[in-house]
């Protein structure tokens, strides 16, 4: 009989099959779990780092508006305190025995310096007061006579501005219960530049500071928000409704000089409350962030990155929920996990579910990168379609300016231009240029035959004959209308033979192009003619005035002789030459 306790041969194969399976399935899914774990050790870096470039950007860019936005008020009032209405004012107003007439001029005149300011920036209220402090004069009547509470509380800074500085201060104790924590201050110096007054403005904190701060929100519960020394937030927050409905903040009471940046959770005793993690390194001075989260001033887990600015005593932090600013993280997360208890069942899913969960968690990082940057990129955009239209058209001006809107050739403000030019550099340069003035012969009988449209396109043959004779192709040369039918040749560097065979080179191509001209008073003529005038300057004794009006007589000797020529006038100094005649007439 055969043992009961003997294990048949092909049970323990199937159990040592069994085993290495489960071996290989336990060593594969431990490797699987440690790839997993690693890849998503990864994201979660890869997802910190980007959530912590993006507080750092807008803390960053958040700061720079602050400090641009702070020096423009402060050299605003400096410049108020400096003004003669302002110190003439403050100077009769100090002065107690000042008659009354002059001391309501003083006031009205300081209201009037201060109106505008007050209208633009939204500001609650100025004062004048006395180097000791006590109030001179207020918008607000019953501050009057009073010390002003910087005097009382912020002794340090009043004391540099009585030595000339024009300062911003915050941070007043809480306990002071003034519903400002921010103001500006001035020194008013007296026509002697001595020290005779000091002016103070309360700013509108939920106006300009607060919008320029609430700029710096990023993705649906992203804030930023500034605090005094004292923990109490300076600007405005987004969270008004949910403060309320916790109880941190009373009915119609806003969180500006009203709520404390502490955890409510930290204790029941409002005043034994404990300053946020943020809070109390930034009021210590240190520049970090946390992406580990803490509690903000709502009681949310959050994640932020914050800075003390030392010159203007106040700090500033960026803060979003973390559940926010890590959900690409934890979607992803959960999608992996998923993949891995699938992976148990079914190798292959595990594969292909790894697979697209990275995928998909790469594809959420672009995502998240293009949000944070698709902004910028729009507003660079519309910039450069912006400069890129203005550079088209300012090129489109430029050819206009310069090109003749009938012939499509150079104009007479081209021509100037350019003749000035050519000229200053033939007279460096000690070489001759040369000067065509061209007329079309009896354009008037053109025109009141042909009629006016006829006349224009009789313009444009004649420019385009022009040009294509190629007597212009040196870069010093040009041909260009210089009014009505008239146009002008310049040539460059041209001797007298090259502006004799150029004139008669015009004179000829306009015959040969034979634009109809049944009027035509030139004799023997039924197209159109043109007469030349050319001058030849050689030196530089000769003026550029001179030189054009000597083409001018010249244009006005080949009129008289019968037209359809050309004819020199050159300066005294070559009389030997002065009435050349041309040998170009067509027959």
């Amino acid at each position: 009989m055969a043992d009961r306790n003997t294990v048949p041969p092909q049970f323990k194969t199937k159990y040592i099959k069994l085993g290495t399976v489960v071996a290989m399935v336990s060593i594969f899914s431990l490797a699987i779990l440690a790839i997993v774990f690693t890849a998503l050790e990864n994201i979660e870096q890869e997802v910190e780092h980007k959530v912590k470039e993006s507080l750092q950007t807008v803390l960053r860019a958040t700061q720079e508006a602050h400090h641009i936005w702070i020096q423009h008020r402060l050299l605003e009032l400096s410049n108020a305190a400096q003004s003669e209405s302002v110190v003439r004012s403050a100077s009769i107003i100090s002065q107690p025995d000042s008659p009354s007439i002059m001391r309501a001029n003083a006031e009205a005149s300081i209201k009037r310096s201060f109106g505008l300011m007050m209208e633009t920036y939204q500001d609650k209220a100025y004062w004048l007061s006395d180097l000791n402090g006590q109030v001179l004069y207020s918008n607000r009547s019953i501050d009057i006579h009073q010390t002003h509470p910087l005097f009382e509380f912020k002794t340090g800074k009043m004391e540099q501005v009585l030595t000339g500085e024009t300062l911003f201060i915050t941070g007043l104790p809480q306990q002071t219960k003034h519903s400002n924590n921010m103001y500006f201050s001035a020194p008013v110096f007296n026509a002697d530049k001595q020290l005779q007054a000091v002016l103070i403005v309360s700013v509108n904190q939920s106006d300009h500071f607060s919008r320029i701060t609430q700029l710096g929100r990023i993705w649906d519960s992203g804030e930023t928000y500034a605090f005094d020394r004292n923990g109490l937030m300076l600007s405005a927050s987004r969270f008004n409704e949910q403060l309320h409905r916790l109880g941190l903040l009373e009915p119609g009471q806003d969180a500006i000089n009203n709520l404390h940046i502490s955890d409510p959770s930290s204790a029941n005793n409002e005043n034994s409350k404990t300053l946020t993690l943020m809070a109390q390194s930034a009021i210590q001075g240190i520049t970090s962030y946390d992406l580990k989260g803490y509690p903000d001033y709502r009681g949310i887990q959050v994640v932020g990155a914050w800075t003390w600015q030392p010159t203007y005593d106040f700090g500033l932090t960026t803060e979003i929920d973390k559940a926010e600013a890590f959900q690409i993280y934890y979607r992803t997360r959960n999608i992996v996990l998923l993949g891995i208890i699938s992976s148990l069942l079914v190798a292959v899913s595990l594969f292909l579910l790894l697979y697209f969960s990275q995928r998909n968690a790469k594809q959420d990082l672009r995502q998240a990168r293009m949000v944070l940057e698709d902004r910028v990129k729009e507003r660079t955009a519309d910039l450069e379609a912006s400069q890129q239209e203005l550079r088209t058209a300012y090129r489109e001006l430029e050819k206009l300016a310069v090109t003749d809107s009938l012939t499509g050739i150079p104009n007479r403000r081209c021509a100037d231009e350019f003749l000035e030019q050519e000229w200053r550099r033939a007279q460096r340069g000690g070489y001759p240029i040369t000067i065509m003035l061209i007329d079309i012969d009896h354009f008037k009988q053109y025109n009141d035959h042909y009629g006016h449209p006829a006349g224009d396109v009789c313009l444009e043959k004649v420019a385009q004959t022009l040009i294509a004779t190629g007597i212009c192709k040196r870069p010093g040369d040009l041909i260009a209308r210089y009014g009505g039918e008239e146009f002008i040749a310049i040539l460059s560097n041209s001797d007298f033979d090259y502006a004799e065979f150029s004139a008669k080179r015009l004179v000829k191509a306009i015959n040969k192009a034979e634009i109809p001209h049944q009027f035509s008073l030139v004799e023997k003529q039924n197209h159109i003619t043109i007469s030349v005038g050319v001058s030849i300057a050689e030196s530089a004794d000769i003026g550029l005035t001179e030189i054009i009006d000597l083409a001018d007589k010249a244009l006005y000797l080949s009129k008289q002789n019968g037209r359809n020529t050309f004819r020199f006038q050159l300066p005294p100094a070559d009389s030997s030459t002065l009435h050349i005649d041309s040998s170009s007439k067509v027959d």
